[in-house]
């Protein structure tokens, strides 16, 4: 999941449900587990996968939720804070299904304009930094959501939310470090596995032709839009 640009929450329900962390113990042990392997694979990405004009404006967006959601902490109830980030993730994978699956098929007027994909992109990036800065989650679903919104292929969308990510995970545990409590035995466990995972899986896409590529995005850009929709009704259910 590292290699899509996401992963994070899934690390944090492994501590939750298999190594039994508390919740805020999970999330700081994921932003530290996590870390090592967005470097690996930012530097395997770096030269073909990498958007550099467009991820450097959302980065900005990013780092700016991160420190406001930093500073917010004392003042937002964790409650509706969940309901709200659950929102606007089922907003997100529905824009995403929306232009995989509906916009393709509609006439041209009926598409939605280029400068309102890129605002919904700024605002993913906000909210991406929100969920470092206020509750110490990666935020990747948002950024890869933003990228995608931006007609980014699957890969680079990946990479450049990794690149993204790198700055605000360190921002956040910067941020957070005088109250972050890290369980490091299961995160050196889980370190291992993720750095191969993302060393490995630039290489992997490198060998995969256009067409092949093409493919995998057409798949992969309706699968991400349905995990961040699961992850949105998740605290409903």
């Amino acid at each position: 999941m590292i290699s899509l640009g996401m992963g994070a929450a899934l690390y944090i329900g492994c501590f939750i449900t298999l190594f039994h962390l508390p919740d805020k113990t999970a999330a700081a042990t994921a932003l530290v587990t996590t870390l090592p392997a967005l470097i690996i694979g930012t530097y395997s990405y770096r030269k073909h996968e990498v958007d550099f004009h467009n991820g450097n404006h959302l980065l900005i967006w990013a780092l700016l939720g991160t420190i406001g959601g930093s500073l917010a902490i004392p003042y937002i109830n964790k409650h509706y804070y969940q309901i709200i980030i659950s929102v606007i993730l089922i907003i997100l994978a529905l824009s995403i299904l929306y232009k995989a699956w509906l916009a393709p098929h509609l006439h041209h007027h009926w598409h939605i304009s280029h400068s309102l994909d890129r605002l919904t992109a700024y605002f993913a990036s906000v909210i991406s930094g929100i969920m470092v800065g206020l509750a110490g989650m990666s935020g990747g679903g948002p950024i890869v959501a933003g990228m995608l919104l931006l007609d980014a292929p699957i890969a680079q969308a990946a990479a450049t939310s990794s690149y993204i990510r790198i700055w605000t995970t360190t921002l956040g545990i910067g941020l957070h470090w005088h109250t972050m409590t890290i369980s490091w035995q299961p995160a050196i466990f889980m370190m291992i596995g993720t750095v191969i995972g993302a060393a490995l899986a630039p290489h992997v896409m490198h060998k995969l032709g256009g067409n092949e590529k093409r493919s995998f995005t057409h798949i992969m850009k309706p699968l991400i839009a349905l995990i961040l929709l699961f992850m949105g009704i998740k605290p409903f259910l």
